[in-house]
């Protein structure tokens, strides 16, 4: 991406996902909890914070695309015979139109917005992690479900280790990820944490660039 007015709107739009999420990893108040083991009590829970960071990538991605007919969507692929249904995606970018929208009718404000996408309609899905701590830690059996829907399948990290970046990405092309990005690295044991700038840049290029 060049210099300029696009690069900059594009940073300011990382800092602003980043934001929305560093925070309930490195203030001292949530290390603590989640330093307790063995209990959930008082934190909030990996998956509705994972939740939150897929939502963040869906309205990115929407304004990304907003020149598109695509639309962004969190939900199952149906396949071709209208049978059976994918995994649940994180997000999914497809061609205008859905086969149902679960809680998402109406002019009122839906708790949820869950749609049902026909397999050839797909053009990419994306994988959502909280946090990848290593390797082997990046889904095969996902992946393969997956695949079968749709052939453009990403993985997108909020964070992981500085050290385990460059395992978990050339682990993501094994297996067959098509793209892998991350927001941010984080150590655990020091909380440093390592901008992913680039890897955002990246990400929307390729989103641009469908």
């Amino acid at each position: 991406m060049n210099d300029g007015h696009k690069r900059i709107l594009a940073l300011q739009k990382y800092q602003s996902v980043k934001a929305g999420l560093q925070e309930f990893r490195l203030d001292s108040f949530i290390r603590a909890l989640e330093a307790k083991k063995g209990s959930n009590v008082g934190k909030i829970l990996p998956f509705v914070r994972g939740l939150r960071f897929s939502a963040l990538l869906i309205y990115s991605i929407r304004e990304y695309l907003s020149h598109t007919n695509y639309e962004v969507s969190w939900g199952h692929i149906i396949d071709d015979n209208g049978e059976f249904c994918s995994r649940e995606c994180d997000i999914i970018i497809h061609e205008k139109g859905h086969w149902q929208r679960w809680n998402g009718d109406g002019a009122g404000n839906p708790v949820m917005d869950f749609k049902f996408v026909e397999r050839n309609k797909v053009i990419a899905v994306v994988s959502c992690k909280s946090f990848i701590p290593s390797q082997s830690s990046v889904e095969v059996e996902y992946f393969n479900d997956i695949n079968t829907y749709v052939k453009k399948v990403w993985l997108f990290a909020e964070c992981c280790p500085p050290n385990q970046v460059t395992n978990i990405r050339n682990q993501a092309k094994m297996v067959g990820y098509e793209k892998f990005w991350h927001l941010y690295s984080w150590e655990r044991d020091t909380n440093l944490v390592n901008d992913a700038d680039e890897d955002w840049l990246n990400f929307v290029k390729t989103i641009k660039e469908l």
